[in-house]
């Protein structure tokens, strides 16, 4: 690939992943420019982008390399933040010279791009330039848009996410995020079948059908969180997807009526939907839904954590950007809400996804909803009881507490789900009640979980009266 540099190597292809090899003169007690391109790289990666971009001034050997990183943030809200409102405009259009540079100068392939602009990018066409560079010319993976609006200017136009159609259907971008814009319309999204993960968080849509016309044209996505308003109160709001694995729903103004439809929904995490349960229709096997406490009718209810099951690999750089969207109102945070699940926990990858999930909640949940699945076959003789099962080693932070929990298919033939009920009867994280199905087993199965049940009730702080079976 050509690049800035002058020197008279040959180019590879403009497709190419992976750095050209050039020869630059270096010092002799300049050890660490002798590292090869790989490690040097791999410095690089433990900065922030600003800091990366600076090393390119050390030394003509530097000057390339910043330009191979996996990954880019590009944040003007360090410094905006400082920057008294009537200079707010003529500081943003400066920056964004400076990021369209270090976008046009980059060389390789994005792993993950945030882009932290101000408003005025949103109008001048600057927003769409670099969405297409970094797409299109770099093959994005993962993006987050977030924009940045001064508490003066909140609720107007300024916000207004206005695309040109199929903007966000490149075959290499996967994972888009968006934070803080004004939606009426759903062209960007047309054509969007590389979609496997899609979070709108604090974005204001012109209606719920707006809404379901973006996720229908996302016919192949995977993860949903919705942290939304809509401009028009009431309306319908649809989500169809059989790929459909974890959808996070949060809306503050009541809507007429919900229906999703996801034969492959595995978690339902709703913080605060304004849809009675009569009009909340759900046809996902996996998932089971018995009460409306996700209705809260005293206020709102944020979600401060969010992102953090999707961000664990993240650099620091790109935590502290979304810690300081998203848990700074933490203290606001209501009690109310409904998690359900359907996890093996025999799974590592199932047991991590409901750990990362968990972590998302802080204070207290109303419903707390697990469908176990893939379950092992029964304990043969001389494999080890039920008597140990409350050593398995817990995952639970101490600072979540549930006021009832529903065990679905739990028949007491699996340790690790044994170990998992006696941990939040134990940990006294069950306040009101453990709801177990029994009801709908054969009878020899239910009796084998009825004598699960009662071993759970012979735990040594005795938790009986927090025990029921339906």
């Amino acid at each position: 690939m050509t690049t800035c540099s002058s020197s008279s190597s040959s180019s590879s292809s403009s497709s190419s992943s992976s750095p050209r090899k050039l020869q630059y003169p270096i010092d002799d007690n300049d050890w660490i420019s002798k590292l090869p391109d790989e490690l040097l790289q791999l410095i690089l990666s433990k900065l922030s982008t600003e800091e990366a971009v600076r090393t390119s001034l050390l030394s003509s050997r530097w000057e390339d390399v910043w330009k191979w990183r996996s990954h880019l943030v590009l944040d003007m809200n360090k410094v905006l933040e400082t920057t008294p409102d009537e200079d707010l405009h003529r500081v943003s259009v400066e920056l964004a010279r400076s990021m369209t540079k270090a976008i046009n100068n980059y060389r390789g392939h994005l792993e993950r791009c945030i882009i932290q602009h101000y408003v005025s990018q949103c109008k001048d066409g600057t927003l769409q330039s670099w969405i297409h560079s970094v797409t299109r010319l770099e093959h994005t993976k993962d993006l987050t848009l977030v924009n940045y609006i001064p508490a003066t200017r909140r609720c107007t136009r300024a916000s207004l996410l206005s695309l040109l159609p199929d903007t966000f259907s490149h075959h290499s971008l996967t994972s888009l995020s968006l934070c803080g814009y004004t939606l009426i319309g759903p062209r960007a999204f047309s054509n969007c079948k590389n979609l496997k993960t899609l979070k709108l968080i604090n974005v204001v849509i012109s209606q719920a059908g707006v809404l379901s016309g973006v996720l229908a044209a996302c016919s192949s996505l995977e993860v949903v969180v919705l942290k939304v308003n809509f401009l028009t109160p009431r309306g319908v709001l649809k989500i169809e997807n059989n790929n459909l694995k974890f959808l996070q729903l949060s809306f503050l103004y009541e809507i007429d009526r919900m229906e999703v439809y996801a034969t492959c929904l595995d978690v339902l995490d709703i913080r605060c939907i304004k849809v009675k349960r009569d009009n909340f229709i759900l046809v996902a096997p996996n998932i089971q839904v018995n009460t409306n406490a996700w209705l809260d009718d005293h206020g709102c209810i944020d979600c401060p954590h969010l992102y953090y099951h999707v961000s664990s690999y993240l650099a620091q750089e790109e935590k502290n950007i979304w810690h300081e969207l998203l848990v700074s109102d933490f203290h606001d945070m209501r009690r109310s809400g409904c998690l359900s699940v359907s996890v093996d926990l025999t799974d590592p990858e199932d047991v991590e996804i409901l750990k990362e999930v968990l972590l998302m909640w802080t204070d207290l949940l109303m419903e707390f909803e697990i469908l176990f699945k893939n379950k092992k076959s029964p304990i043969e003789e001389g494999e080890c009881s039920t008597n140990d099962r409350t050593h398995a080693k817990p995952f639970l932070n101490g600072d979540l507490w549930f006021y009832n929990v529903w065990l679905y298919n739990f028949d007491g033939s699996n340790d690790e789900e044994f170990a998992f009920a006696s941990h939040l009867l134990m940990q006294k994280t069950v306040i009101i009640k453990m709801m177990i199905e029994t009801s709908s087993f054969p009878p020899t199965k239910k009796l084998n979980a009825e004598a699960a049940v009662a071993k759970l009730m012979e735990l040594p702080k005795r938790y009986k009266h927090f025990i029921e079976c339906f």
